[in-house]
């Protein structure tokens, strides 16, 4: 259930909503809830932030480029050890545990990320980048380098 609240903007403000929302292909009402629910998030959740993405707003993990739903998809290949993935990606467990929180609290938008991430695959990308070509690299050469 949503309820109306009315708020007064400055005209600047008004404006640069206005352009946002074009932007963004919403209506300035759709726009003002997003950022609000946004910057909920945000005070809510440590070293969360939104950004715009190719594939719309999406929470971000500070001080980095991965958003959340990429570090838990990491997680994931990491049987979810906090210290582990804190290695790989030489930041602190706190860091980490940010996005684990976040995750939690929103658990269908990250499963969404992540099916959408992994329905990409050769074809979608020779869709979108027509010149991509294909390299297959055979298992032995792989195995050499471990």
């Amino acid at each position: 259930m949503s309820k109306v609240v009315s708020t007064r903007l400055a005209a600047d403000t008004e404006a640069r909503l206005q352009r946002l929302a074009r932007r963004l292909g919403k209506t300035p009402s759709e726009t003002g809830a997003m950022l609000i629910e946004e910057s909920l998030r945000q005070s809510e959740f440590a070293y969360i932030e939104f950004r715009n993405s190719p594939v719309g707003r999406q929470a971000y993990m500070k001080n980095s480029n991965l958003a959340v739903w990429q570090v838990m998809m990491l997680a994931d290949e990491y049987a979810r050890d906090l210290v582990k993935i804190a290695n790989h990606l030489q930041k602190p467990v706190t860091w980490l545990q940010a996005a684990f929180n976040y995750a939690e609290a929103y658990p269908e938008e990250l499963n969404n990320a992540i099916a959408d991430a992994w329905a990409i695959n050769y074809t979608t990308i020779k869709r979108l980048l027509p010149q991509t070509e294909l390299i297959s690299i055979p298992q032995e050469i792989m195995e050499e380098d471990i």
